[in-house]
């Protein structure tokens, strides 16, 4: 690095202290603590009193306020929630449904076997050849 910019840093580094110093005090002091604490009272006061003003605005146009809308999503969410509940528990059944309905068809298969086979036997008894 030339020795320029180490210059250059050198004074920006003594620049930045002397400048945050300056602001440390103008901000360390009583009056300036209570100054912010006033205007921010007053910036809660204005939302407070805008939230209000929106919320008879809306009421008076017939339109939902933000916690009528809160409240519609939430139970929006629930439902959905129990749908989900819904579709896990029928494809649970239809799944065992099928499983059963195989496990029928195989019985059903091998009880066709064994009927053919005692008919076999019963036809081989009565055959006197």
């Amino acid at each position: 690095m030339p020795v320029i910019n180490n210059e250059f840093t050198i004074a920006y580094k003594l620049f930045e202290k002397m400048l945050n110093r300056k602001i440390k005090r103008f901000i360390n002091c009583h009056r300036f603590v209570v100054l912010v604490d006033k205007l921010l009272r007053y910036h809660l006061k204005q939302v407070r009193i805008n939230r209000f003003i929106v919320k008879k605005w809306l009421e008076s146009m017939g339109y939902s306020n933000k916690e009528e809308i809160a409240e519609v999503a939430k139970k929006y969410i629930s439902i959905e929630a129990k749908l989900d509940d819904c579709d896990d528990s029928l494809y649970s059944i239809t799944k065992n449904w099928n499983l059963k309905n195989q496990s029928l068809a195989s019985l059903r298969s091998n009880l066709n076997e064994l009927q053919m086979i005692f008919k076999v036997g019963q036809d081989e008894k009565n055959d006197p050849n």
